[in-house]
């Protein structure tokens, strides 16, 4: 059974001709998302809503051409952000992105930010009732700036929903829903509800909160120049791309690319210093987002390559930088490569630099080795008693970066695997469409299949 698979991503749509039998992904496609909407507020980070739906039609479109015979359309995405819609998909603003900073703004009071007094009217409970999913890029926080800009009432009854829900429902003009594994940072982890009991003691305007579904839900069809597909509830991308890494009990997963977090299965909502997002199953994660990866790295690629004639996102400069490191057994600078506020509290800095240690190779090792020890701190923090029985490593650095896989395995003494596939979000769509086209009763079920037979596709060739 065939599925087109298309993941909407912060900078680029993928899609892919994705099949539930053999496992196989072809005909990938990959365009830029449209440019943000112009804004005079630097803190605002808008998009049209309906030119993200066209992108992902014509992908599709010409996806389809390729698989005539295929049986659905499965959509995967960014979750946080927000997009208030009609009953039939009409958007009622542009989408709001997670990477929007208007929450950090000053309240009309004039005192503090908004974010700061949403945080004081909630007080310690948004973090209980969100599994530890409470920043200024969520959509309680745009809901409540919203609000204290006089922008909510005019919207009262639309309905709030993440930006792979509204697409979804905006291919097939049917009622936008929100899969569980979407309303990350949205749903009452502990009742597995939305916590309408909160957003009332806020003085919120009345919404229509959307129905919570699984995958398997279908929110339309739609139709394209000769096919006409049910489009399957979205879902959403972390914990795709996870399904995608075939992450299963007892297995820390680390991933490592632009962003990179760690994260275990786990049936406990209780909550500690990490996030607890819904997964598959009915079960959820554990994890620690926003580590310093790719991100950090490219900032210190760009700063070494800035002369001139060289080009801080070639693969060569990369592949220089982790080479140089590896030449480099043993450095004594130090450093902290929390550039960006995230799970590593900042400011970034280099010490100890020498005259002889000013080099290439002794910064990146000092990097590398850095944020081995991240790891090494961050899984311990996630799971105190080291539970796992194993390293599942994925994402494009991990993929490509031996050393610092190494220096990881070295810290947590573990044995490890690497993702089967650079692809964890098509991937991950594979695998619910087995649990879909009914090859699979469970998400858990799809991986163990699926490890087998990779397995036995390794074991032949």
């Amino acid at each position: 059974m065939k599925f087109l698979a298309v993941d909407v991503g912060t900078s680029f749509f993928k899609g892919a001709v994705v099949c539930a039998e053999s496992y196989s992904i072809r005909n990938v496609i990959r365009r830029p998302s449209p440019e943000p909407l112009a804004k005079p507020d630097p803190l605002h980070h808008e998009h049209d809503a309906n030119a993200i739906v066209e992108v992902v039609r014509a992908i599709l479109e010409e996806l389809s051409e390729h698989a005539p015979e295929c049986e659905g359309i499965l959509l995967t995405g960014q979750m946080g952000g927000l997009v208030l819609s009609t009953s039939d998909a009409q958007p009622l603003t542009p989408y709001i992105s997670w990477l929007d900073r208007r929450a950090t703004g000053p309240h009309s009071s004039g005192s503090g930010s908004m974010f700061q007094h949403l945080s004081d009217r909630t007080g310690d409970n948004a973090g209980t009732v969100f599994g530890n999913e409470f920043r200024p890029g969520l959509p309680l926080s745009f809901l409540w700036t919203l609000h204290d800009q006089g922008q909510l009432t005019p919207l009262a009854g639309s309905i709030p929903v993440t930006l792979p829900d509204f697409v979804a429902a905006a291919l097939c003009g049917g009622e936008p829903v929100m899969e569980w594994t979407g309303a990350t940072g949205t749903l009452d982890i502990r009742k597995s509800q939305f916590p309408v009991s909160l957003l009332d003691e806020l003085g919120l305007p009345a919404l229509e909160w959307p129905q919570l579904v699984d995958f398997r839900y279908v929110v339309g069809h739609c139709r394209l120049t000769n096919l006409t597909l049910p489009v399957y509830a979205a879902t959403g991308d972390h914990q795709c791309a996870l399904a995608g890494t075939l992450l299963s009990r007892g297995e820390l997963s680390i991933n490592i690319s632009t962003g990179s977090q760690v994260s275990m299965l786990t049936d406990d909502t209780t909550p500690g210093d990490f996030q607890i997002r819904p997964f598959f199953d009915g079960q959820y994660l554990k994890t620690i987002t926003n580590i310093p990866a790719g991100r950090a790295l490219t900032a210190i690629i760009r700063l070494l390559t800035e002369m001139p004639g060289y080009d801080s996102g070639s693969l060569d400069a990369w592949k220089y930088f982790f080479n140089a490191a590896a030449r480099t057994p043993k450095t004594d600078v130090q450093c902290n490569l929390g550039f960006f506020p995230g799970a590593v509290e900042g400011p970034g800095e280099f010490t100890n630099l020498q005259e002889d240690t000013l080099t290439v190779g002794h910064v990146a090792r000092a990097s590398v080795e850095q944020m081995a020890d991240y790891y090494q701190q961050l899984s311990t923090r996630l799971d105190a008693g080291r539970s796992w029985h194993q390293l599942a490593f994925s994402g494009g650095i991990a993929q490509q970066a031996a050393l610092l896989r190494d220096l990881i395995v070295e810290r947590l003494q573990a044995p490890w695997r690497l993702a089967a596939t650079t692809e964890d979000s098509l991937f991950g769509m594979i695998i619910l469409g087995r649990v879909i086209a009914g090859l699979n009763e469970t998400v858990a079920d799809a991986t163990a299949d699926a490890e087998q037979y990779l397995m036995q596709e390794g074991t032949e060739s």
